[in-house]
């Protein structure tokens, strides 16, 4: 990961940025939204357990330790996903989460009891956490030249 962003470097002009939005990985709440209210199911469960978060925060941090980038906002936030049924959800988590997430068995029959009670229309939700940072192009440090496919220390 750390190569690809040397690469970034590479290619940006001047004035460049590199823009760094992810998801946190996390246990999010599976929700429904209908009826009275939302009601919360359970949670799904990350099985990346953040290291790819770490592996990410790792190579960023590489980069300005370098002096390559300078940090210039970081936040994180909210971000609500929703389907229009269950069975959309899962279709979503069968091809999109692979082995990465999973829901368990009894957030699943938890979040079917709730549909079954509901009277009209309803929603299924996950709100996932965002990162966000923004880091400003440096020149390289001295020891530092920019290279077909990336950047290198000089000899």
């Amino acid at each position: 990961m750390v190569h690809a962003l040397l690469e970034s470097w590479r290619v940006l002009g001047v004035d460049g940025s590199l823009l760094d939005m992810r998801p946190v990985h996390s246990n999010p709440a599976i929700e429904v939204l209908g009826g009275d209210g939302r009601f919360v199911a359970g949670h799904a469960v990350d099985n990346a357990g953040g290291a790819d978060d770490r592996a990410a925060n790792y190579a960023v941090e590489e980069l300005v330790r370098r002096g390559l980038f300078a940090l210039q906002l970081q936040k994180r936030f909210k971000f609500a996903s929703y389907w229009d049924s269950l069975e959309g959800l899962l279709g979503y988590a069968e091809e999109k989460w692979r082995e990465t997430k999973q829901i368990p068995p009894d957030v699943l029959e938890r979040a079917r009891r709730r549909i079954e009670g509901i009277d009209g229309r309803y929603r299924i939700c996950i709100r996932s956490t965002i990162h966000l940072a923004v880091y400003q192009k440096r020149e390289a440090p001295g020891e530092w030249v920019a290279v077909h496919g990336g950047i290198q220390r000089q000899s």
